[in-house]
């Protein structure tokens, strides 16, 4: 008669937001992606940072301002394995607020997860390429870390890839998609050099 949910570990962590210093290439990538998440129409860029660039303190500062503005967020990783780390990065910092979705959790812990996404309680959801279909209102944001990885692209029926379904649910949206990588898809890159995508370089 009425629903017990038996919450994740990670949602008892205590969220506390340090502040994030960025360096002024950093700065500038930041400052770039929070006026493309803020204004009127959907956007996407390209964050290519080389390894150690601090790609992860640029995208977590836009995700700070996104969810501030009450909008919801998307952060997918290509793999389970990295889930674990990515996950409690965002746990220390935004608590309960965060949901996570990937093929490894059993069938009622998918479906306990969906629910506090469904009914608002999360507005950050993690996970591989399924988190997309994450049942999120207002989605803001939407992070493809490592964006160059095969493992985007289902080959199981129904085939898809997870790069294109995130592009359509911004446009629906109208807010932005960052594809970040050390190593960007020759696709990406194209994309940002002709100006489809922006361009959002670290160097050092």
């Amino acid at each position: 008669e009425q629903p017990v949910m038996r919450l994740p570990d990670f949602t008892r962590e205590k969220a506390v937001r340090t502040p994030i210093n960025l360096t002024e290439e950093q700065n500038e990538a930041y400052e770039k992606l929070t006026d493309l998440a803020s204004g009127e129409k959907a956007a996407a860029s390209l964050l290519y940072g080389v390894t150690g660039s601090g790609k992860t303190s640029v995208y977590m500062s836009v995700i700070d301002g996104v969810v501030d503005s009450g909008k919801s967020v998307i952060v997918m990783v290509p793999e389970i394995g990295l889930t674990p780390q990515t996950l409690s990065l965002f746990c220390k910092r935004y608590g309960s607020s965060v949901a996570v979705f990937h093929s490894a959790l059993s069938v009622r812990e998918r479906l306990e997860e969906w629910k506090r996404v469904k009914k608002g309680e999360a507005k950050i959801v993690i996970g591989t390429r399924s988190a997309v279909f994450a049942p999120l209102e207002n989605l803001g944001l939407i992070i493809v870390d490592e964006e160059q990885e095969h493992t985007y692209k289902s080959e199981q029926t129904p085939r898809y890839s997870a790069i294109d379904v995130a592009k359509y649910r911004v446009a629906f949206s109208k807010g932005l998609l960052i594809l970040a990588s050390a190593t960007p898809s020759v696709e990406s890159y194209a994309s940002a050099l002709s100006g489809k995508y922006e361009l959002c370089t670290l160097k050092n």
